[in-house]
């Protein structure tokens, strides 16, 4: 019924229950919900897990321009982070940056080796098509960590993004394009495959809201993630957009640009998202991953309800912890939060959702 019940929602359609989809790294709960050790096997128990939690949807990016990137330097130092000893998250360190000129100098179709689009799909097809497979009782949607800023983001580093975006406009205009390009290439290359949806992740939020000023992202930003997404969603793409930290201000922005959905953090006004679109776009999370780790379980009962409350009855909504759930999260905690999401989560034609 998974798979069913994400497509449903992607497509604003009623369903029996919220839909759901979790980015699950918590080694011991996966452990015990599969049976299997995923520290010997992570993917194989993870897929267990998520289908005897009878979740609907995975979370999913690959980024495979990076395997191409890699090659092209005899050294990346990479960075692991311990949330989860099963599952760690690795960032790469690919450019050292001196300078502002070091940055905007920067053309990736020159520096690396860009595979053309029929490679790339191919490869993309692939994965996926594998993923599926291991997935089979839910939703895969293709994805990218790095939509457009991501890329500098990631490669040079927040504070020298900024700095260079707002000391040269010009030049930084042009680096931003030579990146949306690569991006726009590796949406060209997963509408050639048999995704029905598409997470496009780019941090350009904290929690106090956008990194830059609203009418620059209007003008040099937006604009990419518009000719980036039209080539996912002129094949009938879903393109679901997720940042860190506080969209609700650029959430207009983000719909006008031709996102069909939003993934926001806790930070974000879940309330105001899902009055304003809920009836017109998907709405994915909400709920409060420090209130998972630090408080009591009637607090994450309280917390489910908080959610599906508020966006509960939107059909397009999917109840997802913010980010991720990591080893630290207590084991207490998150079985009361399945519990309650299956258990407050059901819909009727005369009550869409049960009382709490």
């Amino acid at each position: 019924m998974g798979y069913e019940r994400a497509l449903s929602s992607l497509y604003l359609e009623d369903n029996d229950r919220v839909s759901q989809v979790e980015f699950l790294q918590h080694t011991d709960f996966i452990a015990k919900v599969s049976g299997i050790d995923p520290l010997q096997r992570p993917e194989e128990a993870r897929s267990k897990a998520i289908e005897k939690l009878d979740l609907d949807m995975i979370w999913f990016t690959h980024n495979p321009l990076e395997d191409f990137i890699r090659s092209s330097y005899s050294h990346v130092e990479a960075r692991r982070d311990s949330w989860s000893r099963a599952y760690p998250t690795e960032w790469r360190k690919t450019f050292e940056v001196k300078s502002i000129e070091d940055l905007l100098d920067f053309d990736p179709f020159e520096a690396w080796t860009i595979p053309g689009l029929t490679e790339l799909a191919e490869h993309l097809e692939k994965v996926h098509e594998e993923f599926q497979k291991l997935y089979r009782h839910q939703l895969v949607p293709g994805g990218t960590y790095h939509t457009c800023l991501m890329w500098l983001i990631k490669m040079f580093g927040l504070e020298w993004t900024i700095k260079a975006a707002y000391m040269d406009t010009k030049g930084f205009e042009k680096l931003l394009e030579r990146f949306g390009n690569l991006s726009r290439l590796e949406a060209k290359a997963w509408a050639q495959t048999g995704i029905k949806a598409f997470i496009s992740h780019d941090d350009i939020c904290s929690t106090r809201g956008p990194f830059f000023p609203l009418a620059w992202m209007q003008r040099y930003l937006f604009p990419w993630y518009s000719r980036i997404w039209q080539e996912l969603r002129s094949k009938g793409i879903k393109v679901l957009f997720c940042t860190d930290g506080d969209m609700t201000c650029i959430s207009d922005d983000i719909a006008k640009a031709g996102a069909d959905g939003f993934i926001i953090e806790e930070c974000s006004d879940l309330e105001d998202l899902a009055e304003r679109y809920g009836n017109e776009k998907v709405i994915v999370g909400g709920v409060d991953v420090g209130i998972l780790t630090y408080g009591r379980v009637e607090d994450v009962v309280a917390e489910v309800w908080r959610c599906l409350s508020k966006a509960g009855v939107y059909p397009g909504y999917f109840i997802n912890v913010s980010g991720s759930i990591p080893d630290n999260v207590p084991l207490a905690n998150l079985e009361a939060y399945f519990k309650a999401v299956k258990k407050y989560g059901l819909r009727s034609p005369r009550k869409p959702l049960r009382k709490w």
